[in-house]
């Protein structure tokens, strides 16, 4: 993300998530180009991103053919972070919040709070560490939802990464 690639030449797309960008097209006058965008809110200029140790990451899935269970393979007790970029261009404090998974998940923040407030610099990056906890009762390799959400100080939301975990 973010390497430039020669014009012309072609690009071979996988599984994995490509962004393009381009120059505007020969002789389009900005008169063409200036189309009304939507506004983003500050919120908007936030991203969530979940990182779990490589150890976690399930074999056989780095093409994408592979059977289910997709998700995050994840022990009895695993210690992962949901990093927070700032694209904006302020400081941003932030609140971020564990989901309930359901099904014998539970989630919590290292900190010990349930919902960690933490600053995230002008184009920088700040991390929440969470343990989450599989109880007896979970099944394995069965795929659930792991959704963290972010709260910015004017209660604006942060769209929210959605991750698949399973107990491996």
């Amino acid at each position: 993300m973010g390497r430039r690639l020669p014009a012309g030449q072609p690009v071979t797309a996988s599984h994995d998530p490509l962004y393009f960008t381009s120059a505007a097209p020969p002789g389009a006058s900005p008169r063409t180009l200036a189309r009304p965008r939507p506004l983003l809110s500050p919120a908007e200029h936030i991203v969530l991103a979940q990182r779990f140790p490589a150890r976690n990451g399930a074999p056989g899935k780095q093409d994408g053919d592979a059977p289910p269970p997709h998700g995050h393979r994840l022990g009895r007790r695993t210690r992962m972070t949901v990093d927070v970029y700032n694209f904006d261009d302020t400081a941003d404090r932030l609140t971020v919040s564990a989901p309930k998974v359901g099904g014998g998940w539970t989630v919590r923040a290292d900190r010990g709070q349930s919902q960690p407030c933490i600053r995230v610099p002008t184009g920088g990056r700040s991390g929440v560490n969470f343990t989450i906890v599989a109880g007896s009762s979970v099944p394995r390799r069965i795929d659930r939802r792991l959704a963290f959400r972010a709260t910015a100080d004017d209660h604006a939301e942060v769209p929210a990464p959605v991750a698949l975990i399973h107990r491996g």
